[in-house]
């Protein structure tokens, strides 16, 4: 059976648990990082010399890096339709996989910490400029979404789980009137998403800590 190693209020963690509940896929999670600890235990750090969550063992093979498990996982017991084979098809939804850890995740990061872990380092003027920033990266996704029912066409894939998690913090984090424009279509967009069973298991019934 998979094991994960990671705790469940971890964005990353989310995406490979939601993963795996989407595609039946069974598992054994066990809580590390963060005040669970464990990751820089010496038998964790054999397994991923980051001491990072999450991390999975499947068959003897370690990996680390969400959305390489993703990756992983979805080609090696996932429908086609969640990740398919078709090379343009293919690179399409590893396109906005990376746009989620190369774009979105920094100004979400300064978001999430600000609102919810509030550390003196991050100053409101930072929140600010990060609201302003994801507004205007989050509608590039808006505009992808306008004739598209999914991000990449009319199925559901693995870019909908890379950046459906970070979607709920900004609804969740950031207020109507302070996301400047209604993104209509990131709304029917996310509407779709948490109407899906895995997403609500895994993100929007985990508190935000």
């Amino acid at each position: 059976m998979l094991k994960v190693w990671g705790r469940r209020n971890s964005n990353n963690v989310q995406k490979v648990l939601w993963l795996c509940d989407e595609i039946g896929l069974e598992y054994d999670q066990e809580d590390a990082g963060a005040e669970f600890g464990r990751t820089r235990d010496p038998d964790m750090l054999a397994r991923n010399p980051n001491a990072v969550v999450p991390t999975v063992e499947d068959d003897g093979f370690t990996l680390w890096e969400s959305n390489v498990i993703l990756r992983y996982l979805a080609s090696k017991y996932g429908p086609e339709q969640i990740y398919p084979r078709s090379h343009t098809m293919r690179a399409d939804v590893e396109r906005w996989m990376d746009w989620q850890q190369t774009t979105l995740l920094s100004p979400m990061t300064t978001i999430f910490w600000g609102r919810v872990r509030t550390p003196d380092a991050i100053r409101a003027s930072d929140i600010e400029e990060a609201i302003k920033k994801g507004v205007r990266i989050w509608s590039i996704l808006d505009n992808q979404l306008k004739d598209r029912v999914w991000i990449t066409g009319d199925t559901f894939t693995l870019a909908e789980i890379s950046i459906g998690a970070q979607a709920w913090r900004w609804f969740s984090l950031v207020r109507a009137d302070e996301r400047l424009t209604k993104q209509a279509h990131l709304e029917n967009w996310f509407s779709r998403v948490r109407a899906r069973r895995a997403f609500d298991q895994n993100v929007s019934s985990v508190p935000l800590t």
